[in-house]
């Protein structure tokens, strides 16, 4: 069979009748069909960072009918070519196969009311159950259904080789970086009275302490680590519902892991919990930032939760004192995950007010200006004061509160004014049209997200630990799921839109 070989800048294409191959990285071949006249249409490719390629342009190339036999011959006989311009991949062309199946079967389920309740049931009872055939360490048919189905969509694994297995695969992908959180902890039932054991606590806090060294471990310069202060025990959980400073034990526990992180490059983030605990949570994060923020940057952020009603007036008195004492502030600002567990009374009425109380507290601290949602706690002689220095991630999975903050980082970049730092987040296995899409808009493909953004700081926040240990955590972003079906059918049917693209027209 005649072939025409073709060099072009690092690739070396072979072009036989209706195949294309690429000779690099032994990637897939490409169809390519000759039209009647004899006209061949082949592809020059465009091998991104990570090693995908994009199809940036196809060139038409001619021959007679005279000059067929000889690869020669066929290579002089082109006498013209055209440049046309060809779609850019789409943004979830990221994601591997198995992976976007999965996704796509789970999202399915979870954009079905008929079916999502049933499994939240499920999921509670293997969460909650006190028999041993129920629990998915004693079970293992259960264990290995559940671990190969929504543990491998939102967790990063039970041992250290899987989690940085997955670490790995994240980053092949385009993100930064991993948000990495040890799944052990304590929930309550809404409204039961609490009533914990007041007995020491050492192993709890020990076993903690040493869960969350290990994780730091399993990071990589410029991660970060997300923690938990109710995964050290009951002992810790009283001393927080009563708002006590913390223990010397516990206080010696957090001082270790917050030392090796900062040692080590990695930043912690202190996730929000149920509101007994949270104001405590909240006291003891801001303690810590004043004695680690001290060089201009953030190793210990706090977490602000926009479906609260008491945020906003929480956040400006921290920004405050911050300014007065100059340290950095660290903020993570999160919707919220916990509502199906506090008092509904603690939150806005509707998801409107919760999305403007968010957009506007993003708005006030990337742009560093006070606004009406986030107003300062006192003003002197009718001047509202400075901002102090901070580090901000704004973890979301809304389309349009990301465009938004977009729009203001591109806005001030034009103007050259100075940028807090910031970065971008989402639960893996959740929003990866969103995640995919920031990647793209980062290497200034074309997308809904226009323009260049924050490539380098978007993560994905995964859970590790053991299937039971990680129950929890797989319950809530299943009830995530339930409070979102809006968002839920979207990401399926752009999931539902890539898996047909891949496996009925993968050149398109």
């Amino acid at each position: 069979m005649p072939e025409l070989r073709i060099a072009h800048k690092m690739h070396t294409y072979t072009v036989i009748p209706r195949v294309l191959y690429i000779r690099r990285w032994g990637l897939k071949r490409w169809s390519l069909a000759f039209g009647k006249s004899g006209r061949v249409q082949y592809a020059t490719f465009r091998t991104s960072a990570l090693g995908i390629p994009s199809l940036s342009r196809t060139r038409n190339f001619h021959r007679t009918s005279d000059t067929r036999s000889s690869p020669m011959a066929e290579a002089t006989s082109i006498h013209s070519t055209t440049y046309q311009p060809t779609p850019e991949p789409p943004p979830l062309s990221l994601l591997a196969l198995p992976t976007l199946i999965r996704s796509y079967l789970i999202s399915a389920v979870s954009a079905s009311p008929v079916l999502l309740t049933p499994s939240l049931r499920i999921l509670s009872l293997l969460a909650h159950s006190k028999s041993s055939f129920l629990q998915v360490e004693h079970n293992r048919l259960l264990h290995y259904i559940i671990k190969k189905t929504v543990y491998a969509q939102f967790c990063a694994g039970e041992t250290p080789s899987e989690v940085q297995r997955t670490a790995m695969e994240l980053k092949e992908t385009g993100y930064q970086g991993i948000v990495l959180n040890y799944a052990k902890e304590i929930v309550f039932d809404k409204g039961a009275p609490i009533e914990l054991n007041e007995s020491d606590g050492a192993k709890d806090i020990e076993a903690w302490k040493q869960g969350m060294l290990e994780t730091v471990r399993l990071l990589s310069r410029g991660d970060c680590a997300a923690l938990k202060f109710s995964g050290a025990g009951p002992s810790v959980v009283q001393q927080l519902i009563r708002k006590l400073p913390p223990s010397a034990a516990i206080s010696q526990a957090t001082k270790e892991v917050c030392d090796y992180a900062k040692d080590t490059g990695i930043k912690l983030l202190f996730d929000a919990e149920q509101n007994a605990i949270q104001p405590g949570i909240d006291q003891w994060t801001l303690d810590l930032q004043r004695e680690y923020n001290c060089d201009g940057v953030a190793v210990i952020y706090g977490t602000y939760q926009a479906y609260a009603i008491s945020t906003a007036k929480l956040l400006a008195k921290h920004l405050a004192i911050a300014q007065q004492e100059g340290f950095t502030l660290g903020v993570k600002l999160v919707r919220g995950a916990y509502m199906s567990s506090d008092p509904r009374h603690l939150f806005w009425a509707t998801k409107a007010e919760t999305d403007r109380v968010h957009d506007k507290i993003a708005e006030a601290l990337i742009r560093k200006e006070w606004n009406e949602v986030l107003t300062p706690t006192e003003e002197n002689d009718g001047q509202k004061p400075a901002f102090p220095k901070l580090n901000m991630v704004v973890a979301t999975h809304n389309h349009e509160s990301v465009r938004k903050a977009v729009a203001i980082r591109q806005e001030q970049s034009r103007r050259g004014e100075e940028q807090v730092e910031l970065c971008y987040a989402q639960l893996m296995g959740m929003a990866d049209d969103l995640g995919t899409e920031l990647i793209m808009a980062g290497k200034g493909s074309r997308g809904s997200i226009q323009g260049k953004t924050d490539l380098t700081k978007t993560f994905k926040y995964t859970a590790w630990g053991s299937v039971r240990e990680c129950l929890t955590y797989l319950l809530r972003r299943a009830e995530e799921n339930r409070e979102s079906l809006g968002r839920t059918r979207i990401g399926r049917l752009a999931l539902g839109k890539e898996l047909r693209r891949r496996l009925l027209w993968p050149d398109r």
